[in-house]
């Protein structure tokens, strides 16, 4: 076997060992510290170059993550889910109906806001409703994080996919949602999600209870509290929001939400709520997680195997629908095992290549590739940041998530949203 075969293969068994032990049910809880030793073996393997770690470890996510878990705390503590979730069960008349707003909410949110973003502002609020209706909470912050994941790439700032994908081929905001006089990523996102999201909450199981019923206590909060909470909230998301024009990193707009809760609580000698948020916060847990798997991902597009597979699409493909049907597929299934970040920046060189060769707009090919990517990487938690955390608030609230259990939900939304988004993107650039 040539030097050349060699570190391919070692990347495979290192691919296939990682999912391995991350979804037995053994080491499921050691699953952070597996995801970092795969990642360090890569690295000592020369799998990934030492001095290209840091490209696809991805420091901004993974400072959000650890921001934003804090600031998810302070939004227990100040008890702005109980506030939310019984507004939403006095306003809602069935459980179902409850669940696809929920999602639905959260997926539109996500056309602005990072995923990450999304399930840790909306989990805590799942998960109070949950409590309050006595049901099982996995359903509800799973569907979060399921339907945040699918509008992330409906415009150029919801997802890091879409803006890497914006930024090399120059398009513009306008071109996701209409490119060369035809619909684009926006409406193959939404139609999707929506019926995504329907087709979750009547899968979902759950109880004949009459949440009216249920609304008449009225919770007890610090409205002080409650204020500072919601105006350091609305500053961070506002810069989210600005980040392109203001030139700041996620990073820094959630350090700068949780900075000004901290000194606000401490100037009002509430010692206890910022040592909890700090305590309890700190993810550090899912940050191991996400740096074994930034490694590992970024091993794969070192090592050629996503350019070799999409190369071998050009040779298959007889015609425009077959290759844009192949780059669908491929996206989905990569993206349910490896993190889209990489996967994008690695296949977009190679989507333009396809492009020339077969005088088919590169730009199209990116949709179906980015399409794909985006929709397929809610098959697992592994897929996408997203879920990662949703798993990880659950675990913290003491709901065990297994594989199984992930895929028994995201099973049913993933062949709905990448058939449905899949369908819709033929139709719309091979049979119209």
């Amino acid at each position: 076997m040539s030097t050349v075969q060699l570190p391919k293969l070692i990347t495979i068994l290192l691919l296939v060992l990682f999912v391995f032990l991350a979804s037995w049910r053994r080491t499921f809880q050691y699953r952070h510290w597996v995801s970092f030793a795969v990642g360090l073996t890569a690295i000592l393997l020369g799998l990934v170059p030492i001095d290209r770690v840091l490209k696809y470890v991805n420091l901004d996510v993974i400072g959000l993550l650890i921001g934003m878990s804090i600031m998810t705390v302070y939004m227990e503590e100040c008890g702005l889910a109980e506030v939310v979730a019984r507004a939403l069960i006095k306003k809602v008349k069935g459980i179902r109906t409850l669940f696809f707003s929920l999602t639905m909410v959260s997926g539109i949110i996500s056309i602005a806001l990072e995923n990450v973003t999304v399930v840790l502002m909306m989990a805590p609020i799942a998960i109070a409703i949950a409590r309050r209706i006595d049901i099982d909470p996995r359903a509800f912050v799973i569907g979060i994080a399921l339907a945040s994941n699918m509008a992330g790439s409906a415009t150029m700032i919801g997802d890091p996919p879409a803006i890497i994908t914006a930024g090399y081929f120059g398009l513009s905001f306008g071109d996701f949602i209409l490119y060369q006089g035809r619909i684009s990523m926006f409406f193959y996102t939404l139609v999707s999600m929506f019926l995504a999201c329907i087709s979750l909450s009547l899968w979902v199981r759950v109880p004949k209870t009459r949440l009216r019923e249920l609304s008449d206590e009225v919770p007890h909060v610090d409205k002080v509290f409650l204020f500072e909470t919601l105006a350091m909230l609305s500053t961070k998301i506002v810069l989210l929001c600005l980040r392109e024009s203001l030139g700041i990193p996620l990073t820094l707009a959630a350090c700068v939400g949780v900075g000004g809760l901290t000194i606000l609580r401490i100037l009002h000698r509430d010692f206890a709520s910022v040592r909890e948020a700090f305590i309890k916060g700190f993810e550090w847990r899912t940050a191991m997680f996400l740096i074994g798997v930034f490694i590992l991902s970024g091993a794969f597009a070192e090592q050629g195997l996503a350019h070799d597979l999409a190369l071998a699409i050009y040779n298959l493909s007889c015609s425009p629908f077959v290759m844009t049907s192949l780059l669908v597929w491929l996206s989905v299934f990569v993206s349910a095992f490896l993190d889209n970040v990489p996967y994008v920046a690695t296949m977009l060189p190679v989507v333009q290549d396809l492009g020339a060769r077969s005088g088919i707009d590169p730009v199209v090919l990116a949709w179906a590739m980015l399409l794909g990517a985006t929709l397929g990487g809610n098959l697992t938690y592994i897929g996408a940041s997203a879920n990662v955390v949703a798993v990880r608030i659950l675990e913290r609230e003491g709901v065990k998530v297994t594989f199984g259990d992930f895929i028994k939900l995201s099973a049913i939304f993933n062949s709905v949203s990448v058939v449905s988004g899949w369908i819709v993107f033929e139709l719309v650039w091979n049979f119209i």
